[in-house]
């Protein structure tokens, strides 16, 4: 059985972090992409907390004796996954970022030299 002090918990966080999410959504400050999981995450939060059976099923399934044990392992696989997302972003970023440094660096000389060579 999943305590009820586990179950608000994850009912308040879930619903302090929807919160957060359409605040930042309305104020333009985070994309829509992004805010998709957290918005996901949260309404996984709630479905654990209001349906308990769910966790101890699942539990039970892969043999974790606790549901309040099999909950954290989903958070931190869930977890692990969004940073694996971030760090390909991070990636990509930093690609074009380097290409664009090296774009301005040839346009840059490339103007220079026109300059210095009308003088």
């Amino acid at each position: 059985m999943m305590p009820l002090s586990l179950r608000l918990a994850l009912f308040i966080v879930s619903v302090i972090i929807a919160i957060f999410v359409f605040r930042k959504i309305r104020k333009t400050q985070f994309v829509i992409e992004d805010s998709l999981y957290w918005i996901f995450f949260c309404v996984f939060l709630l479905v654990l907390s209001i349906f308990p059976g769910i966790s101890i099923f699942f539990a039970g399934l892969i043999g974790i004796e606790s549901p309040a044990n099999f909950i954290f392992l989903v958070f931190i696989f869930l977890l692990l996954i969004k940073i694996f997302f971030l760090s390909l972003k991070v990636s990509k970023l930093q690609t074009k970022l380097e290409q664009l440094v090296s774009k301005y660096a040839i346009d840059n000389a490339h103007t220079q030299e026109n300059n210095g060579g009308d003088k």
